[in-house]
C-alpha cells in the first residue's frame, strides 16, 4: 500500500473512531418523548410504562469533544450547547446536536474539526445513536422533585441515567441539572 493510501485509510479510521456517536437505550419502549409540562421546554421524557427504581435508561448520547474545542465551536451561539453532558472534570463535553447545534432524533457522530467529518459520518458510516435521553427537563422550582439520576464513568466517557425512585406510566422524568447550570433563562419561562 502507497504511502498516501495508508495516510487516506488512517484518517478515515480516526474519524471513525473519535467523531463517532456515543451512547444507547437500553429499552426505547419504555420511555418516549413528548411535549413537556414545562412551559417552555419542549419535549420531555416520559415513562410508556410503570417503571421500578434501578432501571437504567441508557447512557448519554453524542460525540466526545474537548472543552476547548466545544466551547470555541458554539461561542457565537449560546443556545448550541444547551443539549451537551459537560463532565465534571471539564476535560470534555458529549454533544448530541448537528453540525447547526440542533438536537435531532437521532445522532450520527462527526464534528467541523475535520474535513468531510460529518459528511462521512452522515452517508457513509451511518453509525447512529438515538437522543431521547437528551430530553430529560429539570423540574421547576416547587414541583415534587427529580426522578432520574445520572452516574458518570470519566474512564468510558459515559454517563449511565437510572430512575431514582418508581415512576408511574404517564409520568415525565426529570432530573437535577447540577450547581453550574445556568438557569437565568428560567425566569422568562
Amino acid at each position: 500500500m502507497t504511502q498516501a493510501a495508508t495516510g487516506i485509510v488512517t484518517y478515515f479510521g480516526l474519524l471513525a473512531y473519535f467523531d463517532r456517536p456515543r451512547g444507547k437505550l437500553i429499552d426505547d419502549s419504555l420511555i418516549e418523548a413528548k411535549q413537556s409540562q414545562v412551559d417552555g421546554a419542549g419535549l420531555g421524557l416520559y415513562a410508556a410504562k410503570a417503571l421500578p427504581e434501578g432501571t437504567i435508561l441508557g447512557t448519554y448520547p453524542g460525540v466526545l469533544r474537548p472543552t476547548g474545542k466545544y466551547l470555541a465551536q458554539y461561542e457565537g451561539d449560546p443556545n448550541a450547547g444547551v443539549y451537551a453532558w459537560r463532565f465534571s472534570d471539564n476535560e470534555q463535553f458529549i454533544d448530541p446536536t448537528d453540525r447547526e447545534g440542533k438536537l435531532q432524533e437521532l445522532c450520527y457522530g462527526g464534528t467541523s474539526d475535520f474535513p468531510f467529518s460529518y459528511f462521512l459520518h452522515e452517508n457513509i458510516f451511518k453509525w447512529k445513536v438515538p437522543t431521547l435521553l437528551a430530553r430529560i427537563n429539570e423540574p421547576p422550582i416547587g414541583w415534587s422533585g427529580c426522578n432520574v439520576c445520572t452516574a458518570e464513568d470519566r474512564k468510558t466517557r459515559e454517563v449511565i441515567f437510572s430512575l431514582s425512585r418508581d415512576v408511574e406510566e404517564g409520568e415525565e422524568l426529570f432530573m437535577d441539572y447540577g450547581l453550574s447550570y445556568d438557569r437565568s433563562d428560567y425566569s422568562k419561562i
